[in-house]
């Protein structure tokens, strides 16, 4: 695997992804656990035509819901129909920490050395503008699985937008 991403990937650690089975239910139990203050969802996020799971095209869909525990970003994620990771995980687990997520400068460059380094590529795609993703089974590695994340400056701004309404939620409480 090429030094550059390996070097790289670490400084850009970003999420913990959870698999739930009801995404209200964990966001109430999150933000009282784990202190996360608030939570944007998205319903019903469609997997679809841009996106590909174990080498097919993807059909499936989940509720994905995101909040901070102050620099990390947390992810509930509510799969609702299709096959995807997220039922997968959740057929042969139950609920549960599912993978992290680093946000890298070059999406491509780091997918390459990944699967150059023969770790195997799951799940492909994007989101939207602005939003690519691709997730690792890196198990043989004796890790879980990893997402990479290549997000344009529009999604980082929001992303770093929302961070820091965490923190001010957080500052209000006095935690």
């Amino acid at each position: 695997m090429d030094a550059a991403p390996i070097d790289s990937l670490a400084p850009h650690f970003f999420q913990v992804a959870y698999v739930v089975r009801d995404i209200a239910e964990a966001e109430a139990r999150f933000q009282q656990w784990m202190g996360v203050p608030s939570w944007f969802r998205m319903d019903n996020m469609e997997f679809g035509a841009d996106c590909s799971y174990r080498g097919r095209p993807a059909d499936s869909a989940a509720h994905l819901s995101v909040g901070w525990l102050r620099e990390t970003q947390v992810e509930l994620i509510e799969p609702l129909r299709g096959e995807s990771l997220y039922q997968e995980f959740l057929e042969a687990k139950g609920p549960g920490l599912h993978h992290i997520a680093f946000d890298v400068p070059d999406f491509s460059a780091t997918i390459a050395a990944l699967s150059g380094a023969g770790l195997e590529l799951l799940a492909k795609g994007r989101v939207g503008p602005g939003s690519e993703f691709a997730y690792f089974d890196c198990e043989t590695a004796g890790a879980s699985v990893v997402e990479i994340l290549g997000f344009d400056e529009a999604i980082r701004g929001f992303m770093d937008s929302l961070r820091q309404q965490s923190a001010d939620l957080i500052a209000e409480q006095g935690a």
